[in-house]
């Protein structure tokens, strides 16, 4: 056997289930199976549907690869179904956060932890510290498979484990890689090392990446991007601002006669005027809020006439992701664009009760993200000093 072993920090206060919704199971091998298999998914999507002829032949032979490198079900008492390394968390953070002093009076933080706190903003269940460290060991059968530590290296650039992931919360970074003994990765020390250090793993797919159309599930295409679009002092500063520009970017706001103001006393951009006229029940023919393309359900209250959801699914997660990482004394705040198909073909939108046909935008997000015109009320660039990272 081959040994690995990867030591990460959590930088955002992370939500793991537990017993009464306190995470006094720890991090859990399944929790970190799961989060390998998205990033391994991610990654090699481009390069199975290269060198298939369609998407179903191109799932089916990345499925089976899958399934011999994680593991698969298979019949008692057969091996057959045994995944290519053995798991084990080595070192397991404890301790839960105060409840009352982690998003206290951050309406950009409470607005991306929507589901975790109360509406004034305290902590509702428990999460595990940020700052604690944890280390896992993978065992090889039969030598270190490439892919899987490509995999474990991007979750631990841009990933993160449990509720609220991709707005943030649970973030983890990448510390070190051994194997068997010897130093294996190299930390990265500032921003721009950070960003050679997502390069580099990518560029192994970046390559198939070119020429695909939208994959099928979240994946790495020739549409994805990687931006760092803000930095700062404290990694609840940074979630903060970052749910701050989405705060401002998607909500209309309150008026009272006056000024359209967000949570925070901010002004709103005043964007989506029809999404705002659609949820004031000026429902057009063949139409839904184009900020679908965020994610389902999309909801404007509690009555079935103000929900959106799609025809047979009942979620779709958002194809923006964002990450805090840290670098020397600063956190970077890193957004993660992965467009793959929104729902299966054919399948339509129920907007307020009324099936209409499925039509994406995919614009209000990069929109998001480019930020150059910022503000309308306030002329102030959304991310001034955003990065590009990737392509």
């Amino acid at each position: 056997m081959q040994t690995l072993k990867a030591k990460f920090t959590i930088v955002t206060p992370m939500f793991l289930g537990g017993h009464g919704g306190e995470p006094d199971d720890g991090i859990r091998p399944p929790s970190i199976k799961g989060a390998l298999r998205f990033w391994w998914r991610a990654l090699n999507w481009s390069k199975h549907r290269l060198v298939c002829s369609d998407d179903v032949s191109a799932f089916i032979a990345m499925h089976r690869e899958e399934a011999r490198l994680f593991g698969h079900a298979a019949e008692k008492q057969s091996k057959n179904g045994q995944a290519s390394f053995l798991l084990r968390v080595t070192l397991n953070p404890s301790g839960k956060s105060e409840k009352n002093n982690v998003l206290n009076a951050k309406a950009g933080a409470h607005y991306f932890g929507y589901g975790l706190m109360s509406t004034a903003g305290k902590l509702t269940r428990g999460c595990l510290n940020r700052g604690q460290d944890f280390e896992l060991t993978l065992l090889f059968r039969n030598g270190i498979d490439t892919s899987i530590r490509d995999a474990l290296i991007a979750w631990g650039l841009l990933g993160g484990l449990g509720s609220r992931t991709r707005r943030a919360y649970g973030s983890v970074a990448l510390k070190s890689i051994e194997v068997d003994g010897k130093e294996d990765w190299e930390l990265p020390g500032t921003a721009e090392q950070y960003f050679k250090s997502i390069q580099d793993t990518l560029k192994r797919y970046q390559s198939a990446a070119i020429g695909n159309g939208e994959p099928p599930f979240t994946a790495l295409s020739q549409h994805s991007r990687i931006d760092c679009l803000t930095t700062g002092n404290h990694p609840i500063e940074v979630i903060n601002e970052l749910g701050r520009a989405m705060l401002l970017y998607r909500s209309w706001g309150r008026s009272n006669g006056g000024p359209h103001i967000v949570a925070g006393g901010d002004l709103s951009e005043k964007r989506f005027v029809a999404d705002h006229a659609w949820a004031k029940n000026t429902r057009l023919p063949n139409f839904h809020p184009v900020r679908v393309a965020f994610g389902l359900p999309h909801n404007y209250g509690d009555n079935p006439l103000d929900q959106i959801e799609a025809e047979r699914h009942k979620r779709r997660a958002s194809p923006l992701l964002f990450h805090v990482h840290p670098v020397g004394i600063e956190f970077l705040g890193v957004s993660v664009y992965l467009p793959a198909q929104f729902l299966p073909a054919g399948e339509k939108i129920n907007a307020g009760g009324v099936l209409v046909p499925a039509s994406i935008d995919w614009s209000v997000i990069t929109d998001f993200m480019d930020g150059e015109l910022g503000n309308p009320a306030t002329g102030i660039d959304r991310f001034p000093a955003r990065n590009g990272i990737w392509p």
